[in-house]
Formats: structure tokens, C-alpha cells, sequence
């Protein structure tokens, strides 16, 4: 479960992000799209408004915007529309792949620990040893489903159980 936990929580590798070059090829590309005529100077201030704007992105999310535009804008895209086109891609390599499944597996893991832990306490089989190294959440938890008592020092006990009423009207 550490491991697993590990993973889930490591950093993720960077990605490798464009260069003046591999923007300059993707802004070609959407030069397929309509706009306005620049001459010399203003096509070399509009690739350098447009490096300001997006330049510093990976080359997946850069690459899903000239696919976005071509798919959905009828004209140049302004930078604005880049960076609004820029905020719905998600990051989804093998890395991020392998972290969803770990924090999945881990989340999963708990759950079944926990949903264990209030069976035991519910029976009446958990150890003091056993609430004692749980987490303070699930000894909460225990104590709000009438499982656990707290004592005023702090710590946690066994709730007795009842019987049944017709054991206790034997007795």
C-alpha cells in the first residue's frame, strides 16, 4: 500500500515543451484558417505576441490546440481564444495513467481497510490494540455510529454491546 501510495503522490515527469520553432510550425498550420493580411513586421510581431501568449506550454497541449482550432474556429484565433482553447486540455500520458490508477488502487485499498475496521468494531471483535493504532478519522467515524466511546483523556473504547431484549428479560 505504501508503494502504491508512492506513486499516486509522486511528481509528475515534465513534459517537453515547445520551442520557437515547433510554435512557428504550428501557427503555420493554422494559417489554413482565414485572417487578416499582415505585412513583414506584423506577421513578425503576431508569431512573437503568440509565443508571449502560449509559447511556454507542452508540445501535447500545444499540439491539441492547433487540432481544436482547425476543428472548431472559423478564423485565426486570437491569443485569448488560444489561452480559452489551452484550458480544456488535460494532461493524459502514461504517467498520468499510471498515478490514476495508483491513487484509485490506494483510495480502493483504505475503503476496504476502513469498511473492515467499523465490521470489527460493530461485532465487537476489535482489540484495544486495534483502536488504538487506528486512524483518529475512523475512531470518529466509530464514535458517531455508536461503536466507540470517548474517554475524557482522549482515547477510544469498545462501546459495549446489548443483548437482545430476550436475553436481557432472562436475566
Amino acid at each position: 500500500m505504501v508503494a502504491v501510495e508512492a506513486v499516486a503522490a509522486a511528481p509528475l515527469p515534465e513534459l517537453a515543451f515547445c520551442d520557437g520553432q515547433f510554435l512557428a510550425k504550428c501557427l503555420r498550420m493554422l494559417d489554413t484558417l482565414p485572417r487578416r493580411k499582415d505585412d513583414v513586421v506584423g506577421g513578425e510581431l503576431r508569431v512573437r505576441a503568440y509565443e508571449l501568449a502560449i509559447g511556454q506550454r507542452p508540445k501535447a497541449a500545444i499540439e491539441f490546440l492547433v487540432t481544436e482550432a482547425l476543428r472548431n474556429c472559423r478564423f485565426f484565433p486570437s491569443t485569448s481564444e488560444c489561452v480559452e482553447i489551452l484550458k480544456r486540455w488535460e494532461r493524459c500520458d502514461a504517467a498520468v495513467q499510471e498515478q490514476r490508477q495508483a491513487a484509485t488502487a490506494s483510495r480502493h485499498e483504505r475503503q476496504a481497510r476502513f469498511e473492515d475496521a467499523m465490521t470489527r468494531l460493530a461485532s465487537g471483535k476489535a482489540s484495544q490494540d486495534e483502536i488504538d493504532a487506528m486512524p483518529d478519522y475512523w475512531k470518529r467515524v466509530g464514535e458517531t455510529r455508536s461503536l466507540l466511546w470517548r474517554c475524557d483523556c482522549g482515547s477510544y473504547v469498545l462501546r459495549p454491546r446489548r443483548g437482545s431484549l430476550r436475553e436481557e428479560a432472562r436475566n
